[in-house]
């Protein structure tokens, strides 16, 4: 039973026949069958070293591949899925593409264009690796979802007096990250900014950039929701996610592939383990059956003499 639980668990988390959840079950399969001849379904010993086949196959690798897939791209199993607020927004108003510059003083700011051709932002969302690129049409794909992109097309563009605080405020966040020592260009975003109305008549606005190279081929991308306050102060941050992708260099090695790696790896410790806990439990239970033998004796000798007496 708990081997079929496994195999299913495995299998689902993969998505079902994928070549990732079928490699990972030859490491766990070879323990769980040495599992099961050195000591037999039957035995007290079969479910721990089962068990630790589980452990040493699947549960260990797993945890060990989504903390690494964590690491490298800043989530844990998939990309984290857009703010709702943003996409379930009564009115669009303006939709513009941005990029960074430089002005006269040296600071960066935001220079804002029109979205016009929107199909070219919405990427390939049939292929699995859709929107690996096409982060600037996550928004633009969700709003479209929902038939709330503003008609007629294009939408208006933020004002250029918005455009010069949009930057500002997300410097001011705190979140924008510093590249690595010759990653000069990492502050310089470009992407989506959105301002819409929520259902409670909040004036919401949304960032979805990409920052420049941190460090070798490893890029930022940047989701920040901000809502204006009533009295007119600072535009508060209702939320914020970042995570990372990469242009020719590491992308599309997450953690199922982590993860298999990581159970061929552990494979031949796993089955040092099992040994060592197999040979464990056979000495005591060895032990206990020659204890068991010696008291039968001594109560059979004991019996003998008494019989004798008698």
């Amino acid at each position: 039973m708990i081997l079929i639980l496994v195999v299913a668990l495995v299998l689902a988390v993969f998505r079902l026949g994928s070549w990732a959840g079928l490699g990972t079950l030859v490491p766990f399969g070879f323990t769980a069958i040495l599992a099961r001849i050195r000591s037999g379904p039957g035995r007290p010993d079969y479910r721990p070293t089962l068990l630790i086949a589980v452990a040493g196959t699947l549960l260990i690798p797993f945890l060990v591949a989504i903390a690494i897939n964590y690491a490298i791209w800043g989530y844990f199993l998939d990309r984290p899925r857009l703010d709702h607020r943003i996409a379930e927004a009564v009115r669009v108003e303006t939709i513009t593409h941005v990029e960074t510059l430089s002005a006269r003083d040296g600071k960066l700011t935001f220079l804002g264009t029109p979205v016009e051709d929107i199909e070219s932002y919405l990427g390939r969302p049939h292929r699995p690796d859709g929107d690996y690129y096409e982060l600037d049409g996550r928004i633009l794909r969700a709003l479209k979802e929902r038939r709330a992109l503003p008609t007629p097309w294009p939408a208006p563009s933020m004002s250029a007096e918005r455009l010069l605080t949009a930057y500002r405020l997300l410097e001011d966040s705190g979140r924008l990250e510093d590249g690595a020592p010759g990653y000069d260009n990492a502050r310089k975003l470009r992407g989506i900014l959105v301002e819409a109305t929520d259902r409670d008549g909040r004036r919401l606005l949304f960032a979805g950039v990409s920052g420049g190279e941190v460090s070798n081929d490893h890029y930022p991308y940047y989701e920040f929701l901000f809502a204006d306050e009533p009295a007119g102060g600072p535009a508060r941050l209702l939320s914020f996610q970042r995570f990372y992708y990469d242009v020719a260099g590491m992308e599309g090695i997450e953690w199922p592939a982590f993860f298999v790696i990581l159970a061929y790896l552990l494979f031949i410790p796993t089955l040092v383990v099992q040994t060592i806990v197999a040979f464990i439990l056979w000495r005591g239970r060895r032990r206990r059956a020659r204890a068991a033998d010696a008291a039968g004796c001594a109560a059979s000798a004991e019996a003998n003499e008494f019989d004798g007496r008698g």
